[in-house]
């Protein structure tokens, strides 16, 4: 009996490895199947090339007006504010045309 169990379960085992290779082969090649697919979509899109990777270069190059704008703005500002005074400039200015409001001479 000890024989006959030995070889039941040596063709047992050999019946399980061999599904179980099976089983984790089909997963693989399905596995490898889709990532193949998704690169050769990939190659596809990218030879026919794409609308959203095509406007990058427009739009970089419209940030780039926006920034060049930006800073001539900017520059513009520090120049009108040299022509600003200070708060307390301006009350004493007031005071002063205040009183020779007051008295005229």
């Amino acid at each position: 009996m000890t024989v006959i169990q030995t070889i039941v379960s040596a063709v047992s085992a050999l019946c399980g490895g061999f599904v179980g290779g099976c089983v984790v082969a089909f997963r693989l090649g399905r596995w490898r199947q889709q990532v193949e697919d998704h690169l050769a979509l990939l190659k596809t899109r990218l030879n026919k090339g794409d609308r959203a990777v095509d406007s990058v270069p427009v739009l970089a190059t419209r940030v780039d007006l926006v920034l060049d704008e930006l800073r001539a703005i900017k520059t513009e500002l520090r120049h009108d504010r040299r022509h600003f005074v200070s708060h307390e400039e301006c009350n004493r200015r007031h005071q002063a045309n205040a009183q020779h409001r007051r008295d005229p001479q």
